[in-house]
C-alpha cells in the first residue's frame, strides 16, 4: 500500500513539473511575442531530395525567437517556392536561401530545366546550320530537314500505263517555335560566343524528339531563328526543286 502511495505521489509530482514547465514555456513564448522578439521562419515538413522543385505544401512557417534564426533563413514562401533543392533537406529543418538554386543555375543540370512533359534532344549542327554559330541559350528556333522523300509517279505510253516510284528531294519545316537549352556543353551565353559549333540542344515534345531523330538519321537539319516576339506558327508546304523555279 506504502508502495503504490509513493507512485501515485511521484506521478502527481511528475504531472505537475510537466506542466509548470509547459506554462513556463508559454510565458516565455508570449513574452518574446509581446517584445517583438518573435519571426516567422520557413521549415521542412518533409524529406526533400536534392534537385527537387520547392512546392509550397512543402513548407511550414513556424514562430521562431529571432536568436534562434539561422542566418539567411526563408522568411516569406515567395523567396522559396519554385526554386530547387541544392543538397538533400530533411523534415522539421529551417529552410535557408544557400540551400535552394534557381532552374537556369549551372549546378542543377540540364535535367531540371526541361519543363515536365518535354524532352531535350541534342543535334549536330555547324556554322551554316546554326546560323554561323550566332544563336544562343534562350533563342528560339524552327527546325527544318532536307532529305530525300519517294514519290510516286505515273507513265504511260499506247499500249499500257505503269506506276513507278521516284525519288525527289524536298524539305520541311518539322518543328515550331522550340527554346535552345543548350550551345555545345554550354548551358549558358558565352561574351565570346561559340567559336566551334558541334550541337544545339532543345525542348521539344517526346513525338517532336522522334521527329529530329529520323531528320538526323535520313537527312540534314537546319535552324531558323526567331525574333524574341514572335511565337506564330505558320503553315509551309514541303518545298522541292520545281519550288525553286518561278
Amino acid at each position: 500500500m506504502k508502495n503504490k502511495l509513493i507512485l501515485l505521489i511521484a506521478i502527481l509530482f511528475g504531472a505537475m513539473a510537466a506542466f509548470g514547465a509547459f506554462r513556463y514555456l508559454q510565458n516565455v513564448e508570449a513574452t518574446y511575442q509581446l517584445s517583438g522578439n518573435y519571426t516567422q521562419v520557413a521549415t521542412v515538413n518533409q524529406n526533400i531530395p536534392a534537385r527537387t522543385t520547392i512546392q509550397g505544401s512543402m513548407l511550414e512557417f513556424a514562430e521562431v525567437p529571432v536568436e534562434y534564426v539561422m542566418s539567411g533563413a526563408v522568411l516569406e514562401a515567395e523567396n522559396a517556392v519554385g526554386k530547387l533543392a541544392r543538397s538533400d533537406l530533411y523534415e522539421g529543418e529551417q529552410l535557408i536561401e544557400r540551400k535552394l538554386m534557381d532552374r537556369m543555375d549551372q549546378q542543377g543540370g540540364l535535367a531540371v530545366k526541361v519543363d515536365e512533359g518535354k524532352r531535350a534532344i541534342s543535334i549536330p549542327v555547324g556554322m551554316v546550320t546554326a546560323l554561323h554559330g550566332l544563336v544562343e541559350v534562350k533563342d528560339r528556333v524552327d527546325v527544318l530537314v532536307t532529305f530525300d522523300h519517294e514519290e510516286e509517279v505515273r507513265s504511260s505510253s499506247e499500249e499500257q500505263s505503269s506506276r513507278d516510284r521516284a525519288n525527289k528531294t524536298v524539305t520541311s519545316t518539322i518543328i515550331h517555335n522550340v527554346p535552345i537549352l543548350a550551345v555545345n556543353a554550354a548551358m549558358e551565353s558565352s561574351p565570346e560566343g561559340t567559336p566551334e559549333l558541334s550541337t544545339v540542344t532543345l525542348m521539344v515534345e517526346p513525338e517532336e524528339a522522334q521527329w529530329i531523330a529520323m531528320a538526323i538519321h535520313q537527312g540534314s537539319i537546319h535552324l531558323t531563328l526567331r525574333s524574341p516576339e514572335d511565337d506564330t506558327e505558320i503553315t509551309i508546304p514541303m518545298t522541292d526543286i520545281d519550288g525553286l523555279v518561278r
